[in-house]
């Protein structure tokens, strides 16, 4: 490792120290003035109708008087001194005009030292290390990644049991009203700043492997510019899979151990309650059991679309168009093809049942009977993705060589036996593929249960992403949702697993 390098490390772990305890002193100073506020607020509500005593005199400008005006909440404002003071505004007998203000001092400073020192101290032996011990700068960049996380990780793990000790210390003892304690200041949370002193410590041990992987890979400098060119391709793609994707699944983690209110300031951590209420909620596994069979749809569409591959596989004149025909619905609009189909199976004007009145059987309410509503949406879902199927299975129809089945006409085998004997053997990748991502497809099924059934009848339709939907916006249950959400994630984590597993040493027979 050059002397560069060597700046370069120690230039991280300097930015990464000064970051952790930006994020401690934020979220100690958030605590207190939670806690400080509240104080404030007893304070003012026992001067309500007086004029706070000269001991403690608080004179706000014309601006601050306003905020106090238009916030009806506590205000953190600037001493004269540089201290930071939390004021509230004292009320007139009626609650009607503010009279006066009284304010506390924080005490955050106090314990900052406290919630500095694991930084300090992992500055320190991470400076003293690299420039001190020649082995620490020519480690490999596996070795000083998992050393970085050690470091880094102990030192936030540390951190975070400084702040939470702080947490009783700073603690306010006021008694308030519930209308007074709407108003104090939500205090910060600490399992969100726990989060971001991890992912400093990641962010911290990465820094140091690319470092380190820099120094190892010097005497190869095409290697290093083609390895900062693909990375710089991807950064893009890298970044919108971060913000979009992973720090969304993240916060949903987050919501689902908390108390989440959107009318609440405060919302605690309940840790695994929400898992437990819907452990024992009835209509969860329902919707769960519903969306098992509503899956089954996948192996009979499957067999329907080898059978229409088969056929489409021929060299017939207009094939090309047939095909185009097949794979239309697939392309269609969700919310179109639901309203058709909900007017096609209607049970008074519908298509199919006039057409069973005109064979002299009785009518049936397809969507309005809790034993046909499931399977009419999966006989919808079916003719959607036939088409798709179709495709995938003509491709894989078309990719067997034409010499083995010829071989096999040859030796005097039949149309079946080269289906059942060379074709179907060769297409199994294809159809592991199809049935593994059909079932996950399937249990993001909700545009057809939210256009055509709503859940109903009697909860017969509803699937698990319909009740999370329902869940969240119309009883504004997002905690509970979350943890629906955490669990249906983690069954399509499964089923991508048992995907990977499966067509990954097939991959190249697909």
């Amino acid at each position: 490792m050059t002397r560069a390098e060597t700046r370069v490390v120690m230039l991280a772990i300097i930015v990464w120290t000064v970051a952790s305890i930006g994020v401690a002193w934020h979220t100690l100073r958030g605590i207190d003035y939670g806690a400080r506020s509240r104080d404030a607020l007893a304070r003012a509500h026992a001067l309500r109708g007086r004029v706070p005593t000269p001991a403690f005199p608080r004179d706000l400008d014309v601006s601050e008087l306003a905020a106090l005006h238009k916030e009806e909440r506590p205000l953190v404002v600037d001493d004269p001194d540089g201290s930071e003071i939390v004021t509230a505004a004292v009320k007139d007998a009626d609650d009607w005009d503010i009279i006066g203000a009284v304010g506390l001092y924080g005490r955050w400073r106090e314990r900052a030292f406290a919630t500095a020192w694991p930084a300090v101290a992992a500055l320190l032996l991470g400076v003293g290390m690299f420039a001190g011990v020649r082995p620490v700068r020519d480690a490999s960049p596996r070795a000083a990644a998992v050393g970085g996380l050690a470091l880094f990780g102990a030192a936030a793990a540390a951190t975070a049991v400084q702040l939470r000790a702080s947490v009783p210390a700073l603690a306010s003892h006021a008694e308030l009203p519930a209308s007074l304690s709407r108003l104090a200041l939500p205090p910060p949370s600490l399992a969100f700043a726990t989060l971001l002193l991890v992912c400093l410590a990641v962010g911290g041990a990465l820094a140091l492997s690319a470092v380190h992987w820099h120094a190892a890979a010097a005497g190869r400098p095409a290697r290093v510019q083609e390895t900062l060119g693909a990375w710089a391709f991807i950064a893009p793609s890298l970044l919108h899979l971060v913000v979009f994707t992973i720090a969304p699944v993240g916060f949903l983690f987050w919501i689902s151990v908390h108390d989440w209110d959107l009318l609440a300031t405060d919302r605690p951590f309940v840790g695994l309650a929400h898992f437990r209420e819907i452990g024992a909620d009835p209509l969860f596994w329902r919707a769960l059991r519903n969306g098992l069979v509503y899956a089954l749809y996948v192996p009979a569409t499957m067999i329907a679309a080898l059978a229409a591959a088969v056929v489409l596989d021929q060299p017939l004149r207009g094939i090309k168009l047939l095909r185009v025909v097949v794979f239309l619905p697939f392309v269609a609009s969700t919310v179109a093809i639901a309203l058709v189909w909900q007017w096609l199976l209607h049970r008074d004007f519908g298509l199919l049942n006039v057409a069973l009145a005109a064979m002299h059987l009785p009518r049936v309410d397809w969507l309005g009977s809790p034993a046909t509503a499931l399977p009419a949406l999966m006989l919808v879902s079916a003719w959607s993705q036939l088409g798709y199927m179709m495709v995938i299975y003509l491709a894989g129809l078309q990719a067997i060589p034409t010499s083995l089945l010829e071989a096999a006409r040859l030796d005097g085998a039949s149309a079946w036996q080269r289906f059942r004997l060379i074709r179907w053997p060769l297409l199994r990748p294809v159809s592991t593929y199809l049935l593994l991502t059909g079932i996950i497809w399937s249990f993001h099924g909700f545009t057809l249960v939210y256009v055509m059934t709503e859940g109903g009848p009697a909860h017969a339709t509803d699937v698990l992403v319909y009740r999370i939907f329902q869940t969240a916006w119309e009883f504004r249950r997002f905690d509970v949702a979350a943890a629906m959400s955490v669990v249906l994630c983690a069954v399509l984590l499964a089923l991508t697993a048992l995907q990977w597993r499966t067509v990954k040493g097939e991959a190249a027979d697909v």
